[in-house]
């Protein structure tokens, strides 16, 4: 299994995958899996650019080799997205010409690159068509531990980001390894750490963009982030239980006494104070 996570950030762009490979081979009902590595699927390529992959090894290699072959192109296209094409089409007439139809191409990958003074990221999913990711589509997830990813990954998004509005590279890096954690943790024995980030952002000073893969240690900052995290959710947890949470909630109306005006068939009046919560007296509701 693989899980790789991308962002189109408003400052550059955030890769990260995890690091288990797949050895296989061919039986009458398919790929079985024989072994697990450690291996690199997300890294920084000639250009620069990020590339990062899912599926076989040997059609991710040749892929990369046509990303890095037409990168002199990039500056001459009209389009991002002419250059994504470009290199997609090289890959497939690649693979076809050793007898492979594009149906059975095992892969999905992603490629950011800068063109025209910005930054993009493409994702070559579903048999490899490429598309660009932009500020209303700026996060997506290819792999097998997509199944897990998505779901999470939609939260956090949620959560932390704005509609139309990507994230910076520094918050999409810690959303983007906090994925692929949760990951690796609810599928063990799909894929693993080490967790691998490479990302663009911009130069200081200067216009340009500089794209680094991120150390281990930079890494596990992000990973005591999302412990951090964790703790702050717990104790929010905490004075949810203990009442301390519920200042300014409103307090409920006082009940009729026994005998009031219902029993004569009229509705009963409700007082418009309320004992002193919380936060002291209030209206009723």
């Amino acid at each position: 299994m693989t899980v790789v996570v991308a962002f189109l950030c408003s400052d550059g762009a955030v890769v990260a995958a995890d690091s288990m490979l797949t050895s296989s081979i061919g039986t009458p009902a398919g790929p079985l899996g024989i072994g697990h590595h450690t291996g690199v699927k997300c890294s920084v390529i000639t250009g620069p650019q990020i590339y990062a992959f899912s599926g076989g090894q040997a059609l991710s290699g040749r892929f990369q080799l046509h990303a890095e072959t037409v990168y002199g192109s990039l500056a001459a296209a009209t389009h991002p997205l002419f250059y994504a094409v470009n290199v997609c089409q090289r890959a497939i007439a690649d693979f076809a010409s050793t007898g492979l139809p594009l149906h059975q191409v095992d892969l999905a990958t992603v490629l950011a690159y800068v063109h025209g003074g910005n930054c993009h990221c493409c994702v070559f999913e579903g048999l490899l068509q490429p598309r660009l990711l932009d500020s209303n589509h700026f996060y997506a997830s290819i792999g097998s531990g997509k199944l897990s990813a998505d779901p999470f990954l939609r939260f956090v998004v949620d959560t932390f980001c704005q509609p139309g509005r990507p994230p910076g590279v520094h918050l999409a890096t810690f959303l983007a390894v906090w994925v692929v954690q949760h990951v690796v943790d609810v599928n063990p024995g799909g894929v693993a750490e080490p967790i691998r980030v490479a990302v663009f952002e911009r130069d200081t000073p200067g216009p340009g963009y500089s794209a680094r893969e991120l150390p281990p240690t930079e890494i596990a900052a992000h990973k005591a982030a999302i412990d951090d995290a964790a703790e702050a959710l717990r104790a929010w947890r905490n004075n949810i239980q203990s009442g301390a949470a519920a200042g300014g909630v409103v307090s409920p109306p006082i009940a009729p006494a026994t005998g009031s005006a219902t029993s004569a068939g009229t509705a009963p009046e409700l007082s418009t104070t309320g004992p002193p919560g919380p936060s002291g007296p209030g209206p009723g509701p």
